[in-house]
């Protein structure tokens, strides 16, 4: 029983060591607690400190770095030294600036626990050091057992390592680590600045993607080490916390981009290069994960990723390789120096491996051996291109040669049978001279024709048009005249007054006779007779306004109209003609102005127009039927669309309405020039012509007008 007693005893004091630090000597360099820290996981985040101080539940540590891999839960630390030293003030350093959170306590002189809040989710002044890494100041009581408690919580690598050591020797590591960062930084800018002013310089897209690529690398080694929080956005919580799920995808996502650029892999191995889209999604949707405060997933799949993606595209390298393509030997062997560098710091986020100077390093100086060694590949690229261009150009410069001495050959012979060619044509173009004559005096009276034809409608149209508004003002003519006469008659009565004893009578003689003729109803007379030849009036100007701006038939000038006025003058002479079963509908919005031959495009809207009438004219008579005219603009153009319910045309017809001579109409009742000539204006307007069209269903024509002629 005792035996057992003391067995148990000494397992405790060991246990009980194991839990503490102890300083037996000053230090005199850093150095890495690797004993004496305990945790508790903390997988709801709702403890308390008080409930931390009761328990005794904290499990002890026994990795040289507290390596908690990927995680959302919150840990707490309990940190105890024994000081058995003469020296009290110390520095503490955690070695992670990726923490979201740390909230650090220590007792003071009072025995009262003092919390000191730090992490990503503050700004970068609230720590009481200028440096990435959390720095505290403590103080070590030698009488008695210093406790010390953390409770952090990080959102991606979830690694602390803890320092203890003089503050004098931890900010002289964190200068080396400084300088040794910005000669990385150092190497890494000039690198891009070079690679800039070539790609400035040769206009080579491949330079492009490698800039991209040395821009993300940069911010995501930079963000690591937390030097971009530090100078960059420091007032920026949210960048610090979130650089970790933006810099990492970006830059395995230009990685690959460059590579397919650099490699053609496209070309070289195209099933391989197809395989790349995984990885970009995988990417995305770990960003997706991280917007959806899935963090410890998003940084798991993002650390996945990266080294799937590494050996991926050096599986890819290798097989562009072995085809022999020189610049694949550059980029194996910077792809596997940064590989390298990625595995080990894949390996120290999964909590493989521990942080110290070589795992920290390592992948910074991964990158730049990578990115030297790319450099030259591109360099080695250059010339394999300029190698490749000189035998292109010399082989080129070889088939030149050939087919110069062929076409000397050739010209002798071309020459013979040009000169029996020549005298041929000579003959064929006196031939074809008449004949053009011929044809032009026929187009030409065909076009009169057509035209004579065209203003024997518009004639017609016109003498009906003003007929109506003249012969309404001619009728209110004889009523306006006598109705004015008994005014006048009124008046003068009032003109024959004489003042004296019996004006009273004579003005009521006057009474007499204005109820006689009823005063009051031949002022309303007048005024409606008035109006009635006021509509007359404006009926006729509206005709004359319309056949003036019709009458534009032969403007050669190009001007500026707006197609809308040229719609209504046409309707206007085409009233007439419009059969008592036909409704014209009119959706004419607000168009800007065009560019065109005034004259000539109302001739077009003219011929549309009569076939459309005619169309519905030889329909059943007594179906009602509607001729739609819209104007609307589309992007660029100007479009105008006539949509009647007529007969329609089949593809056959409508394969032929531009034909010369070609008419679907009765004998006498046209020429067949019509829509030929409507053709030719569309042509010389470089505008299109739309035909939707259906037997006995009806037919649309869209006009499609730019804005711009010229």
């Amino acid at each position: 029983m005792k035996k057992s007693l003391l067995i148990l005893l000494l397992f405790v004091s060991k246990l009980v060591c194991f839990s503490q630090i102890t300083l037996s000597e000053e230090l005199n360099e850093n150095k890495l607690i690797n004993k004496g820290i305990s945790y508790i996981e903390d997988k709801e985040s709702k403890l308390s400190l008080n409930q931390i101080l009761e328990t005794k539940e904290f499990i002890p540590i026994n990795k040289d770095v507290a390596n908690f891999g990927i995680s959302p839960s919150t840990y707490w630390l309990k940190l105890e030294v024994n000081n058995k030293t003469s020296k009290e003030n110390y520095g503490l350093q955690i070695s992670q600036p990726g923490l979201d959170e740390i909230d650090f306590y220590e007792y003071d002189k009072n025995g009262e626990l003092k919390c000191k809040r730090g992490g990503e989710c503050l700004p970068f002044s609230a720590r009481e050091f200028f440096d990435p890494s959390y720095i505290y100041k403590i103080r070590l009581d030698s009488t008695k057992t210093n406790v010390f408690y953390f409770r952090i919580k990080s959102r991606d690598n979830f690694q602390v390592p803890i320092i203890i050591g003089a503050q004098e020797t931890l900010f002289e590591s964190n200068k080396i680590k400084d300088y040794i960062l910005g000669i990385f930084s150092g190497i890494m800018i000039v690198m891009l600045l070079y690679n800039t002013f070539l790609y400035v310089t040769v206009r080579d897209k491949t330079y492009l993607f490698y800039i991209i690529y040395l821009a993300t690398v940069i911010l995501t080694q930079v963000s690591i080490q937390g030097y971009t929080f530090q100078y960059l956005w420091p007032n920026v919580p949210f960048m610090a916390q979130w650089s970790a799920f933006i810099f990492s995808p970006m830059v395995g996502i230009a990685s690959a981009y460059f590579m397919r650029v650099f490699l053609n892999t496209g070309f070289f191995c195209p099933k391989l290069d197809k395989g790349f889209k995984y990885f970009n999604a995988a990417y995305l949707v770990a960003v997706l994960f991280s917007l959806l405060s899935q963090f410890h997933i998003s940084y798991l799949l993002i650390t996945l990723s990266a080294s799937l993606l590494s050996m991926y595209m050096l599986i890819a390298a290798f097989v562009v390789f072995k085809k022999d393509y020189k610049p694949a030997r550059f980029f194996l062997l910077a792809w596997f120096m940064f590989l390298f560098g990625v595995t080990i710091y894949a390996m120290t986020n999964l909590g493989i491996l521990p942080i110290n100077d070589f795992t920290f390093y390592t992948m910074p100086f991964g990158a730049v051996a990578e990115v030297v060694l790319l450099s030259l590949a591109l360099a080695d690229r250059i010339n394999v291109l300029k190698t490749e261009k000189e035998e292109s150009q010399a082989q080129a410069l070889l088939v030149s040669e050939q087919n110069q001495k062929l076409i000397s050959e050739q010209n002798i012979v071309l020459e013979q049978k040009v000169q029996e060619r020549t005298i041929k044509l000579e003959e064929t173009n006196e031939e074809l001279k008449v004949t053009l004559t011929y044809l032009k005096d026929t187009q030409a009276q065909l076009v009169d024709a057509e035209k004579m034809a065209s203003l024997g409608q518009l004639t017609a149209g016109i003498a009906h048009e003003i007929n109506n508004p003249i012969n309404f003002v001619s009728a209110n003519l004889t009523p306006l005249k006598m109705d004015i006469s008994e005014v006048l008659d009124v008046v003068k009565r009032y003109e024959a007054l004489v003042p004296n004893e019996s004006v009273k009578e004579q003005l009521s003689e006057i009474d007499s006779y204005k109820k006689k003729i009823d005063l009051e109803y031949l002022k309303t007379e007048i005024g409606t007779l008035l109006m009635g030849i006021e509509d007359g009036a404006k009926r006729t100007a509206e005709i004359v306004s319309g056949l003036k701006n019709f009458s534009r038939l032969d403007e050669s000038d190009i001007k500026e109209v707006n197609v809308n006025e040229g719609i209504e003058s046409t309707l206007v002479i085409l009233r007439s003609s419009v059969p008592a079963n036909v409704e014209i509908v009119t959706k004419l919005s607000d168009v800007p102005v065009i560019e065109c031959y005034p004259g000539k495009l109302n001739q077009v809207f003219m011929n549309v127009l009569s076939n459309a009438i005619y169309a519905m004219k030889h329909k059943n008579p007594n179906e009602k039927n509607y001729l739609t005219i819209s104007s609307y603009t589309s992007g660029e153009k100007v479009c105008v669309s006539f949509e009647d319910t007529g007969i329609g045309m089949t593809k056959e017809v409508q394969e032929k309405i531009f034909e010369p001579f070609f008419t679907t109409k009765d004998v006498g009742e046209g020429t067949g020039l019509g829509m030929s000539i409507v053709f030719k204006i569309i042509q010389s307007h470089h505008a299109k012509l739309e035909i939707d069209s259906q037997p006995d269903v009806g037919t649309k024509m869209t006009l499609i007008l730019n804005k711009k002629l010229t």
